[in-house]
């Protein structure tokens, strides 16, 4: 992930808008502006494997404490962590990926606020303001109970594959537009595109040499503004977000939807082996004027997913691909979801597609204000059906002894069987 520098700080988003200063549910209130329709009880979604889940709790808390200035305005816009299942009208055509429950939400100190609102692709926000002349503080706290799963999809023909609907929204806000990351008008990544795939292969087909190629022709490499698919084919290197773009645009140009997904990973291992118990917390700094910084920063990240019908979108990693780990058609659970599409960052912008989380922008009138920005991000590991290393050795354990005194009793068996063989006497009769 990168961070976007102006007069603004940015590792999320913001906006400001309307109500008053103190917001404490315990539950989600009602979810609105979504333009999908209500799924049928066929969710058009299959194929999907859960191989292994991990529960988490994950808390969130930031605050920003001014200690002077004059007329400091600060907006913040910060994503929920949405509910990501088949059933789910706002998270339409999606397996369980993310299963959430919002525990607990405390907003305070703000003048305004937006709770509960969602954008065009259907993410989920809180977007509040505060203008504080001399001291005064506002802050955010949110608790989450979330089942990550590590699903797979496979096994699929091309008779499970439905016919797409170019007239369905999916393709307005995934597909038919041109946009300044996910340039599918350049005619060198329509080459491309057009030489990776054969006539005749199904879109899982054309994803998979795609997927392939990205991961296996884009050199990692950390950059600090957002580049795009364009940039990243002619100069063979991004991270995270180039690699992204580069697949969803080459999809795009098959005709195949497909979106950038963006949150942050709970370990950057790709044997992150969790177990019942664990906890970590990640933690950003900041003051007037510096850049963020923490002992144990969040793990920003990007993947993208593509939608194929009656299966639903799939979800790949291209960054994570570049190891050998096979993340074609394939997430695990410690990809953390916040956000799809695009445009999050504030001020609002369609030159944008990249979020982080969180974000504050400010604006001021000399003398420069005086403020600390704190955040912190607690996960737990609640329950999962992974076998750890810990586990696995005491199997092990178990079935050595077991072997040891099977073999024992063999070994005696056989020696007393033996020795009573010779004490026994044979009288023949004549």
């Amino acid at each position: 992930m990168k961070v976007k520098k102006s007069f603004f700080i940015v590792f999320l988003f913001i906006f400001p808008w309307i109500f008053s200063t103190t917001l404490t549910i315990s539950a989600p209130t009602e979810i609105f502006n979504h333009p999908f329709p209500t799924l049928s009880t066929s969710s058009g979604v299959s194929n999907y494997t859960i191989n292994n889940y991990v529960t988490y709790d994950i808390e969130t808390n930031f605050s920003v404490q001014q200690s002077s200035g004059n007329n400091v305005n600060y907006y913040f816009k910060y994503a929920r962590l949405n509910d990501r299942q088949p059933n789910n009208t706002l998270t339409r055509f999606t397996p369980p990926y993310q299963e959430s429950e919002l525990l607990y939400l405390d907003i305070s100190g703000y003048d305004t606020i937006l709770s509960n609102h969602n954008d065009r692709f259907n993410n989920t926000y809180d977007s509040f303001n505060r203008t504080i002349t001399g001291s005064g503080s506002i802050t955010y706290s949110s608790k989450y109970r979330v089942t990550l799963n590590d699903i797979s999809i496979s096994g699929i023909s091309d008779s499970d594959i439905g016919p797409y609907d170019t007239s369905d929204p999916i393709f307005i806000l995934y597909c038919n537009n041109t946009e300044p990351f996910y340039n599918t008008s350049d005619p060198l990544l329509i080459s491309l595109s057009n030489s990776l795939v054969d006539f005749g292969d199904n879109p899982i087909e054309k994803a998979q040499k795609i997927y392939y190629w990205v991961s296996s022709n884009i050199n990692y490499q950390t950059q600090s503004v957002e580049r795009g698919a364009s940039w990243a084919y002619e100069n063979l290197r991004g991270d995270c977000s180039e690699y992204s773009s580069l697949m969803i645009t080459l999809l795009r140009i098959q005709e195949i939807p497909a979106r950038k997904v963006t949150g942050n990973c709970i370990s950057a291992s790709l044997n992150f082996k969790p177990k019942k118990g664990d906890s970590w917390t990640f933690d950003l700094h900041a003051t007037a004027g510096s850049p963020f910084s923490g002992t144990n920063p969040p793990l920003g990240h990007a993947w993208m997913e593509y939608y194929v019908p009656n299966i639903g979108w799939i979800a790949c990693d291209p960054t994570w691909g570049v190891s050998g780990a096979n993340y074609f058609n394939q997430i695990d659970y410690q990809h953390l979801t916040h956000n799809i599409g695009a445009y999050f960052f504030y001020p609002p912008s369609y030159n944008f597609s990249e979020f982080s989380n969180p974000t504050l922008y400010y604006e001021y009138f000399l003398p420069t204000p005086n403020f600390q920005f704190d955040y912190e991000l607690k996960v737990k590991v609640l329950d999962t059906n992974l076998k750890t290393f810990e586990t696995l050795t005491l199997i092990t354990t178990i079935i050595i002894i077991a072997a040891i005194v099977i073999a024992l009793v063999a070994i005696i068996l056989t020696i007393t069987i033996k020795r009573k063989r010779k004490k026994e006497v044979i009288y023949y009769e004549y």
